[in-house]
């Protein structure tokens, strides 16, 4: 059940990113942000590397966990699938970095 949660949760950021990636990308900012889009833009860059280092954490620890004999037949597959899914989200997150950092700077606001 915890593995179903963490493909849920997984699949949902997957999705999320790249949409907001290229909402940040034309200069949007939330209405509850308290801040310049720069600001906004530096925060978000912070959590995307911070996705990035959990999506590879947790990417290893399902491989591991995979090999790891239990009693149940087949949860190495959902293991491995899981651990898949943390892996695309690394990759995710590191091209949406690498997107907002060779985007054009945010325009400021007279």
């Amino acid at each position: 059940m915890i593995e179903l949660i963490g493909i849920i949760a997984c699949l949902i950021v997957c999705i999320v990113t790249p949409i907001q990636t290229a909402r940040i990308r034309s200069g949007q900012v939330p209405a509850k942000f308290k801040g310049t889009a720069a600001e906004y833009r530096a925060a978000y860059l912070k959590q995307l590397n911070l996705l990035t280092w959990v999506g590879l954490g947790f990417g290893c620890l399902m491989l591991v966990l995979a090999v790891i004999p239990n009693d149940t037949p087949y949860e190495w597959v959902v293991k491995l699938i899981s651990a898949g899914l943390w892996f695309a989200l690394a990759g995710i997150c590191f091209f949406s970095k690498r997107s907002l950092a060779t985007a054009a700077p945010v325009p400021t606001a007279p």
